[in-house]
This record gives C-alpha cells, structure tokens and sequence, in this order.
C-alpha cells in the first residue's frame, strides 16, 4: 500500500496508460524491445534520456507521472453523437459503445457484475455534476464503504484499496477530512477528443481534473516532486549518461534488419513475453547472464512444442504420410522445426537483443531509484501480519509527443500481481 502525505499544501498525482488510439494498454520500457524492434530501443533511449534530463532539472521536454493501482476505470463526459452524459468501462469504446446514461443502462451492460455496476451507479449519480471539459478516463480509487479508519505503526490512517495496493492517509488530516466527505474518488490521467463517433476520438496524456461536486475527490494526478528530493546530482546524471552510451553502443553494433526480421517472427513473439512474465513469478531476474538467459529460453520454446507435438498425436487417421503423421500434424511439426532453427540461427543477434534488453533494465533502476525518493510517497503492501514497505508500484515517462511507457519494478509490483491472479 501508500501512505500519501500532503505536501505544502499541495497532493497531485497523475497516472496514464498507453493508447493505440484508444487507452487500453500501456508498455513496459524495456518490453518496447520486443513489441517495437529497433525503433523501439530508439523510443526508448528517448524516453530514459528525457525522464534524467526532467530530473536533473535541466529539461522539461517531458513529463513524470506516479502510476496509481486503480480499478475499475472509468471513462465518463459527453456522447459527442448526442451531447448526453454516460458513465462507462473501456467498453465505451467497443464495436457497439456501452454508454451508460442511465441506471437502466448500468442494470442491462453491467448488472451480471453487481460490484462494477455499483460503482459505476454512483459515477453517473456524481461524476455528472463535474464540469467536463471533453471525455475523460480515470481510475475509480474508491467509493464510500471503501474507505476504513485503520492503525499503522502506531498511527491511525483512512485507507482505501481499489487493487493490490492500499493507499493511507493520516487520519485528522485535510486530505483525509475530503476523502471522508467524499462518495467517490478518482484519478484522471486521459482526455479524449474528436468524433463525432466514440469511434473516432483520439486520446492525450494528462487531464484536468473536473471540478464543481463536493461529494467527488476528483484529482488530475500531476506529478509534483516539491521537495527537491528526488532532483538527480552530477554524479548521478553521470551513470545514466554512461549507462545510455552502453546502451547505443550495443544497438549500433545490431543490424537494424536482422533485429526487427528476429522481434517480427510470430512464434517468437508468442513465447518470448510469457517466458518473461515466468521468471517474474519465479522472482528471478528477467536477464541476468544472455547466454543463460537465452538457453533458458530456447529449453523453454522445446517443452511447450513438444507438449504441442504430443497432443498432435493421432492414431486413427488414415491419411497419414509417411512419416507417420497426418498432413496438418507434419505441417505444424515442420513449422515448429522451422522456427527452432530460426531462433539457433539468430542466436548471435538475439544475444546482442538481450544485452539491450538488460541495458535499459539498468538505466531504469538508476531513474526508479531516485524517483522512489520522493518525500511524503511510502508504499506498503498489506499483508496478513500488517504492511510491508515496498515502493510505489511504479512510474510513467510520458514525451514531448505525448507517448507513454511504464518505470515498473517487475519483479516486486507485477510478482506480486501474478501471485494474485492479477
């Protein structure tokens, strides 16, 4: 969980997600790697140079954002077809919108999920009385029954815990004393714009929270760092310029096309983020030696196709070749073959891959570490014996373009998801 302090005065957070267009999913630095290829590993230089200049003061090209662990989100403002208010999930933006503008609509979309329906009946009874500036998407942090009067270390703290983290915030205080006057809470992070379909708007980081509702803590999530704490030093600065020389040193020594031809075949991409998101949940580093790292893989490739090449197993065909398989199994064996040889084939560049995957790994810890610096942020994750510090469960670097990617502790915040089915 976090413990959220308010500083002089002022408690602003921000927390966005990717978009294609709609926002619906957001990357992990380093993962740009494998989705993005060697374009990819330039956006994402980009992005660890911008975020250590922001630090180091000496750019605001970009921003920074704290990445709140909200749920459900919510997407809310005018039907640019109709002018109507609704309410709505991500499946506002599906083939056929799911608005909500009434209860009726939330009992007919949502109401085989009592819990999300619920929430989403005191979003339309609320969030309507706001003054919307276009459609915005946020997270719900809490609603009324949500919040609890709980001790922590010695000290009495309301708490809510829309996910896997639980945010406190010193009972008595004027933060707390607005969250207890509250029906909900939420964290806006995006602005959609355009139509006049739901179809044809187009999404921007960073929002400006809707005011005019007493009963709505409505925050627009900026991210403040007031008191100087988390402002990079010289030598500082200097490892992450070294560690972004190593980084460009290794791609420049890739070639651009072997690389994107090695991230664009399909069965490699199918197993290489599942073989990923593994060792996370076996809290092991995602690289640590590339040789191992890679054997680890190709092992990894061998067992889920034989279990595949088990399974194609028919003893009853009659139209078998040769081989003693039918034509679909000996094509899907051969296509298996075909891509374990690929991958051995690749395998210098797929090394050469790995070692920028780790690179970027690094240089992001360099800028999570002083990020977790921020004064008045503590996390904790609540635990059958109490809380557990931990940090926040991670960052956003947003660009001077408006793309976004996650500074994440994998193995810390998304082990702990995985552990919990998230």
């Amino acid at each position: 969980s976090v413990k959220l302090f308010e500083a002089q005065g002022e408690c602003k957070w921000m927390i966005v997600e990717d978009t294609g267009g709609k926002n619906t999913h957001m990357t992990h630095i380093e993962d740009l790697v494998f989705y993005q290829g060697y374009q990819g590993v330039k956006k994402a230089i980009n992005h660890l140079a911008q975020t250590a200049e922001m630090l180091a003061g000496t750019s605001e090209a970009g921003r920074i954002s704290v990445k709140w662990d909200g749920k459900p989100a919510v997407i809310a403002g005018n039907d640019p077809k109709d002018g109507k208010f609704f309410v709505g999930t991500k499946s506002v933006f599906n083939a056929t919108p799911l608005l909500n503008k009434t209860p009726a609509d939330i009992r007919k979309n949502h109401g085989k999920i009592p819990g999300l329906a619920h929430k989403l009946n005191i979003a339309l009874k609320h969030l309507r009385k706001l003054n919307f500036d276009g459609i915005l998407q946020g997270d719900i942090m809490f609603t009324k029954g949500d919040l609890t009067t709980e001790d922590i270390d010695g000290e009495s703290y309301v708490v809510f815990k829309p996910n896997e983290i639980a945010y406190a915030v010193p009972a008595g205080s004027d933060l707390a004393k607005e969250l207890l006057a509250a029906e909900i809470g939420v964290v806006w992070h995006t602005l959609y714009s355009g139509g006049p379909e739901m179809s044809d708007l187009t999404a921007s980081f960073g929002a400006a929270a809707p005011v005019g509702n007493k009963n709505v803590w409505s925050q627009d999530a900026d991210y403040r760092d007031l008191t100087g704490r988390a402002t990079m030093t010289g030598r500082e600065t200097a490892q992450v310029a070294n560690g972004l020389d190593k980084l460009q040193g290794i791609l420049q020594k890739i070639n651009a096309n072997r690389f994107n031809t090695l991230m664009n075949n399909e069965e490699f991409r199918e197993h290489i983020e599942p073989f990923v998101n593994s060792k996370i949940r076996a809290d092991r580093p995602q690289v640590g030696n590339a040789n191992a790292f890679l054997k680890e893989f190709i092992d990894y490739y061998d067992s889920k196709k034989q279990a595949e090449i088990d399974k194609l197993k028919d003893g009853g065909a009659s139209d078998k070749t040769a081989s003693g398989w039918s034509p679909a199994a000996e094509a899907r064996i051969n296509k298996i073959e075909a891509t374990r040889a690929f991958i051995e084939d690749n395998s210098n560049t797929l090394l050469a891959i790995l070692a920028v995957y780790k690179q970027i790994i690094q240089v992001k810890s360099i800028l999570m570490k002083k990020l977790n610096a921020i004064e008045g942020i503590q996390a904790f994750y609540k635990t059958d014996n109490g809380y557990e510090v931990a940090g926040p469960e991670g960052f956003v670097a947003i660009d001077h373009v408006g793309g976004a990617v996650k500074l994440i502790n994998r193995l810390e915040f998304s082990r702990r998801n995985f552990l919990a089915g998230g």
